[in-house]
């Protein structure tokens, strides 16, 4: 009769038990999806880092076997050079050596 709206009848207790279940229950399958997707990310994290710790290792490796190749040939780099190449090479490296030791030319 009054075109107020009229009060919902109280929720069974038993019905609302079972709604609060489903919520909570849908709560937990989205939890368990996230969460499997962040562990998922963290492990590729995780293989990413290790790459590339292992590939500047590899590198430090390269860079030492390059440099005591470069200090038992005597001249670093010129051994794959044709002997002109390696005689020019050389006069570059002494007259180098001469201007940073401040020696005039």
């Amino acid at each position: 009769m009054w075109p107020f709206k009229q009060a919902k009848e109280p929720e069974d207790t038993t019905e609302r038990l079972e709604r609060l279940e489903k919520a909570i229950k849908r709560l937990e399958e989205d939890w368990s999806e996230v969460y499997g997707k962040f562990r998922t990310m963290q492990m590729r994290v995780a293989k990413q880092v290790q790459r590339a710790e292992q590939a500047s290792a590899e590198q430090a490796e390269a860079d030492a076997a390059e440099e005591a190749a470069t200090t038992s040939s005597g001249v670093g780099g010129i051994s794959n050079l044709s002997p002109r190449a390696r005689t020019i090479q050389q006069q570059i490296l002494e007259r180098r050596g001469r201007l940073q030791k401040g020696v005039p030319e």
